[in-house]
């Protein structure tokens, strides 16, 4: 059985809550010192011209995405999206001082209205980054991301969550990121406005979800890969997202760089 350090840190804060303490100051504090993105993909920020600022976050979880794209870009317009309301409150007051940055309580999706976000937890420790408004996504990545993973150590907290789509805001993104917990494609559906007018850099989590590429193929969007700091056509090796990105978008800010 191939080791994944990823699995092992997981399964250690399930039994000693105490290392997510110990995770948080190294996700907040060692990667803004050495400015290291908390996935490599997000460094396709640095690809993008100077003038392209304004970034959408879906799926703001603990901040991971916001602080990435800090590193690159410490001037960035960012407004934040997280359904779960005590994580959005933690974030508001994180970034109080920070009048660029914009959090809001509310998930998103294909259309508006209230939705019941459902919240994991192990053996009694919460892993409110990977709610879902999607239930079996919500219980069946953790069935895979603990070693020694019993089912009766799991359960699943319903909280009702406002929801609203992206178009509902008329933002107008350079770069758009969505992580969702298998709730992806409501999120596009939801932002099919944004994605014609505006056509934001994409990036996706991974899913095994055929009607993303579907959808984002009638709007003119190809996948690319980071290699060596440039883009490749086609999906890379071990990949932890979709990167998509359009024609216009390729000749305007993307291909000399």
């Amino acid at each position: 059985m191939t080791f994944n350090l990823r699995k092992a840190v997981r399964t250690a804060q399930s039994a000693f809550p105490v290392v997510k303490d110990v995770k948080e100051f190294l996700h907040y504090r060692g990667r803004r010192l050495f400015r290291m993105p908390h996935e490599r993909d997000f460094e396709v920020i640095r690809l993008m011209s100077k003038y392209e600022n304004s970034f959408v976050d879906v799926g703001a979880n603990q901040g991971q995405s916001i602080e990435s794209i800090l590193i690159f870009r410490p001037d960035a317009r960012i407004v934040s999206f997280e359904a779960n309301p005590r994580l959005a409150e933690k974030l508001r007051k994180r970034y109080a001082a920070r009048p660029s940055i914009r959090i809001y309580s509310t998930g998103l999706g294909d259309r508006p209205g209230e939705f019941t976000l459902y919240i994991p937890s192990y053996n009694g420790y919460v892993y409110d980054g990977l709610a879902s408004f999607d239930r079996d996504a919500s219980e069946r990545w953790l069935s895979n991301a603990i070693y020694g993973f019993k089912k009766s150590k799991q359960t699943v907290r319903e909280l009702q969550c406002k929801s609203a789509t992206l178009d509902s805001f008329h933002l107008a993104p350079d770069f758009l990121k969505i992580d969702v917990q298998g709730w992806e494609y409501n999120v596009l559906i939801g932002a099919k406005e944004t994605l014609a007018q505006h056509e934001p850099v994409l990036l996706i989590e991974i899913c095994d979800d055929p009607r993303i590429d579907a959808l984002l193929h009638e709007y003119g969007y190809r996948e690319y890969f980071l290699n060596k700091g440039r883009l490749v056509a086609g999906r890379g090796p071990d990949a932890l997202n979709l990167l998509f990105v359009t024609a216009r978008r390729m000749v305007a800010s993307l291909s000399d760089r």
